[in-house]
C-alpha cells in the first residue's frame, strides 16, 4: 500500500494527467527561446499542474498522513512561487509575495529538522532523507533572505539564475514524488527512487544556464 492506496481514480487519473502536463510543459519550456509565447505558457501549464498536484498530495496525507509528501509539496509551493516571482520589479505586493514563499521555506525546514530529530535516536537510516531534503531548504532559504533585500539594481542580474535553479528543483521534485510513492510498484530500489531524482536539477541549470549564456553572448550589443 502507499498513500494513494484510498484515492485511486484521483491517484492514478488526475494525478497522472498533472505529472505527465506538467513534465511536458518543463520540457517544452527548456527547448524553446527564453522570454518567448511558448516558453511563457509551457512555464505556467508546469506551474500549475505542480501546484494542484502539491495541493492534491497535501489532502491526500489528511487521510493517509506522509510527513515527506508534506514537505515536498510546501517546497513545490515556495519554488514555484519563488521562481514566477522572480522576473517581476520590487513592490510592495512582489515583496509580500517573496516574504510568504521564504516563510513557507523556512517552516518546511524546520518540519523537516523535526523529522530529522524524531527519526534518529530509533536508529537506522530514515534520519538521512529529510535531513537531504532539509540542506537543500536551507540552500533556498539563505537565497530567498538575500535576495529580497535586493533592490532592483541588485535583483536583475540574479532574476535568471534564480528562475531556473528554482524551476528546475521543481521539475525534480515533479519527477521524484511519483517514483518514491510507486516505488514498490515500480520494483525501484527505495534509495535509488529517492536519490535519483535529485540528480535533473544540476543537469537543468547546467543546460539552461549554457544556453542562457549562448545567447546571451550572440545577442546584439545596446
Amino acid at each position: 500500500m502507499n498513500i494513494w492506496d484510498p484515492f485511486h481514480p484521483i491517484a492514478y487519473f488526475l494525478h497522472a494527467t498533472l505529472g505527465i502536463a506538467g513534465i511536458i510543459g518543463a520540457i517544452v519550456a527548456l527547448s524553446v527561446i527564453k522570454g518567448s509565447g511558448p516558453h511563457v505558457w509551457a512555464g505556467r501549464v508546469f506551474a500549475v499542474a505542480a501546484a494542484v498536484a502539491a495541493g492534491t498530495a497535501i489532502s491526500f496525507s489528511f487521510r493517509n498522513f506522509a510527513p515527506m509528501a508534506l514537505a515536498s509539496a510546501g517546497m513545490m509551493f515556495s519554488l514555484v512561487g519563488g521562481a514566477l516571482l522572480a522576473h517581476r520589479s520590487k513592490s510592495p505586493g512582489v515583496t509580500a509575495g517573496e516574504l510568504a514563499t521564504t516563510i513557507l521555506m523556512a517552516v518546511v525546514l524546520a518540519w523537516l529538522l523535526y523529522g530529522v530529530g524524531m527519526a534518529a535516536p530509533h536508529g537506522g537510516l530514515l534520519w538521512i532523507p529529510p535531513l537531504i531534503l532539509a540542506l537543500f531548504c536551507a540552500a533556498f532559504l539563505v537565497n530567498d533572505i538575500r535576495f529580497i533585500r535586493l533592490d532592483d539594481a541588485g535583483r536583475k542580474p540574479k532574476q535568471v539564475p534564480r528562475h531556473f535553479s528554482r524551476m528546475a528543483f521543481a521539475v525534480a521534485l515533479a519527477v521524484h514524488e511519483p517514483i518514491v510513492v510507486f516505488s514498490d510498484d515500480l520494483n525501484i530500489h527505495p534509495g535509488l527512487a529517492f536519490y535519483a531524482p535529485f540528480i535533473i536539477w544540476p543537469a537543468i541549470v547546467l543546460y539552461f544556464n549554457n544556453r542562457y549564456k549562448r545567447a546571451s553572448a550572440t545577442k546584439p550589443a545596446g
